[in-house]
């Protein structure tokens, strides 16, 4: 499925944001879809089918799940090692890959939606700047609206703050 283009939202964003005292509304919002427990990253490399591009991507993205700290972008040493394997697989293998945001459930929608975004684009421009195409990185916000972990305890919450990268069809 592919979405509006980022900076068309972006800019119609921006600019109705400004009015509001809140943080700026950065994305669109898709609905939200059940997913299963977040994982912290695994630093392994991940076994592969020899010559099936998909499975690789696929292995690849699987084990780069990011996380981040209360209200923060800045991408932590562990989410960077697992980009530099992707970047390295997309650079041989290009697929679109989605970049999924998300935050935990405290702040406002709006604020969560464009801390999701900044988080998402902290990933992206991370893979940019490891050579990884801009054509291949679509990025998406989901703020709160997607927790893999629905309780309301810092552990919880610890897991809902993340990037998720998912290879488009």
């Amino acid at each position: 499925m592919r979405l509006v283009p980022m900076s068309a939202v972006l800019g119609a964003l921006v600019f109705a944001a400004c009015a509001h005292t809140a943080a700026p509304k950065e994305t669109a919002v898709l609905p939200p879809q059940a997913e299963s427990p977040a994982a912290k990253p695994q630093l392994t490399a991940q076994p592969v089918a020899e010559g099936d591009p998909m499975a690789e991507i696929q292995a690849a993205i699987k084990s780069a799940t990011v996380f981040f700290d209360f209200d923060q972008v800045q991408l932590k040493p562990e989410g960077m090692e697992a980009l530099r394997r992707v970047a390295v697989v997309l650079r041989k293998h290009p697929r679109v890959v989605d970049i999924e945001g998300n935050c935990d459930e405290r702040g406002t929608e709006e604020y969560n939606l464009m801390l999701g975004q900044r988080r998402a684009e902290a990933a992206r421009k991370y893979l940019l700047d490891l050579g990884v195409d801009p054509s291949q990185l679509a990025t998406v916000s989901y703020g709160a609206l997607r927790p893999v972990n629905p309780a309301h305890t810092e552990e919880a919450w610890t897991q809902n703050r993340r990037d998720e990268l998912h290879a488009s069809r």
